[in-house]
Parts: C-alpha cells; sequence; structure tokens
C-alpha cells in the first residue's frame, strides 16, 4: 500500500492508518503485528493515541 520499497517512515504509516481509519473506522483493527523494522518513538506513540 505504500509506494516504496523497504523500511517506511512514521509519518507514511500513519497516514496510511489513518486512511483506513476514517474508510473503516479504528474498531476494525482486532489486531496489529509489525517485525523489527517498525519501532521509533514517534510510531509507538502513534499507536497507542490512536488505539487507547
Amino acid at each position: 500500500m505504500l509506494d516504496h520499497q523497504k523500511n517506511s517512515h512514521p509519518q507514511a504509516r500513519s497516514s496510511l492508518l489513518n486512511q483506513f481509519k476514517e474508510i473503516f473506522g479504528v474498531n476494525k483493527i482486532l489486531s496489529f503485528s509489525a517485525d523489527r523494522e517498525f519501532v521509533g518513538k514517534d510510531w509507538i506513540t502513534y499507536l497507542f493515541d490512536l488505539f487507547v
């Protein structure tokens, strides 16, 4: 869904999740998994704020 290969920036991931949330709602996300490249304070803070 992102327009490049390899790592993505937290802003790109946040934008994608925001689009999903606007279309389907955050309650449609039943689980979330990621690999070791999905790290960083900004990303984890965004996820925490999104789901809490």
